[in-house]
């Protein structure tokens, strides 16, 4: 939930500050990252809908969530998951080669882990295969021969 993205993310870029000396636009960065990741989920919500009101995106996103997890865990693997583009080692990997050479993707790389860290948590905690957040070939892969799953 964007919610404890935002708490969560605020507070880890405070301890960056006061434990490791981040500077404050570091800290800012990191957490801008952290939270902003999710504009994939936005992504998608425009494909399916060709809508951006921000009010029926969070509608729907809560409808489709709780739709989704009300199915018991067999009904669930026989659907196809969510590609969300920022989410998963690819990209991922991408900020950690531009972490090399510019330090700005740096404080991003660490705000994408972060996020990163809380949705697995989280999709461990709604017994969610791992793949949706972890790996998109992994997950276009598991998505091979299943059906897309449509609010009715």
């Amino acid at each position: 939930m964007p919610k404890w993205h935002v708490l969560y993310g605020f507070i880890f870029s405070i301890l960056l500050i006061e434990f490791f000396d981040f500077p404050l636009i570091a800290s800012l960065v990191v957490f801008l990252s952290a939270v902003f990741i999710d504009l994939d989920h936005v992504l998608i919500y425009y494909i399916e809908t060709k809508n951006l009101n921000p009010f029926n995106f969070w509608k729907w996103s809560i409808k489709r969530k709780n739709a989704f997890l009300s199915l018991d865990k067999t009904k669930r693997i026989l659907f196809k998951q969510p590609h969300f583009l920022l989410h998963g080692i690819e990209f991922v990997f991408i900020l950690l080669v531009l972490s090399i050479f510019f330090l700005f993707f740096k404080w991003v790389l660490i705000g994408v882990v972060f996020h990163l860290i809380l949705d697995i948590i989280n999709i461990i905690y709604n017994d969610n295969h791992l793949s949706i957040k972890t790996s998109q070939i992994w997950l276009w892969q598991r998505n091979k021969n299943k059906k897309y799953f449509h609010l009715s």
